[in-house]
């Protein structure tokens, strides 16, 4: 599919690589991977133009890929209340330096 290619996938694909539910700890504080895929969708519609056609990506697997995740509560809160692409890039952490290239 092309939506692969777009800066959608690509903020969902940042958002998604983030969110889980913490294992055997217990009630989790941190927002659940549903209301982080509802404010990930939201603000990409608000943002991106011509992607109206969003709600027909399955919310179910987004949801479960994020489950697959391991977030912590604060950046989980992040990802739920960020308010702008940018928000939502932000709450990812990242890498201390960039992985080598494959060769």
């Amino acid at each position: 599919m092309r939506w692969l290619a777009s800066p959608l996938a690509l903020a969902l694909a940042l958002a998604l690589a983030g969110c889980s539910k913490s294992a055997g700890k217990g009630p989790d504080p941190g927002p659940t991977c549903g209301e982080i895929v509802d404010n990930i969708m939201t603000v990409t519609k608000q943002q991106l133009t011509g992607h109206g056609r969003l709600e027909l990506q399955n919310r179910q697997v987004m949801i479960d890929t994020c489950e697959g995740r391991k977030l912590t509560p604060t950046e989980r809160t992040c990802l739920a209340t960020a308010k702008d692409l940018t928000g939502i890039a932000a709450c990812t952490p990242k890498p201390a330096t960039p992985p080598a290239p494959a060769r």
